[in-house]
């Protein structure tokens, strides 16, 4: 009768891309190794790349919300495992710029209106 809803929303946080830093994403592998399904379910859909593009990897745009810095990196699909990674730049851009070590946990979304992944650590390693 009023025109307003009565139900309880709970926020919902729109870091959905978590990750807690593993010593291969930190080392000379020069990789960060991304959730298959979170990339599949939440990366893939707002990108529109095909198959081709996955497999010789395509440019994104990350944002450090932290340093207000925008980044370059390249999503590519490994063939043998199927599994999806940032390369070309992780290392130099985020690892050794950010000081980033085993343990912490950094956290990505994508911004639809400026069209970039944002990029914060949430929580650094404490020894």
């Amino acid at each position: 009768m009023w025109g307003y809803s009565t139900n309880l929303l709970l926020y919902d946080d729109p870091w959905k891309i978590k990750k807690v830093l593993e010593q291969s994403d930190i080392d000379r592998s020069s990789r960060l190794l991304l959730d298959k399904k979170l990339v599949e379910d939440l990366v893939l859909p707002v990108l529109n790349a095909n198959d081709d593009d996955l497999v010789k990897g395509i440019q994104v745009k990350i944002w450090d919300i932290e340093t207000n810095s925008m980044h370059f990196l390249k999503l590519k699909r490994w063939s043998s495992s199927r599994s999806y990674v940032f390369i070309d730049g992780w290392i130099r851009d985020f690892v050794t710029r950010k000081g980033l070590q085993k343990g912490d946990e950094i956290r990505l979304h994508w911004d639809q209106y400026n069209q970039h992944f944002n990029f914060s650590v949430l929580r650094a390693h404490q020894d």
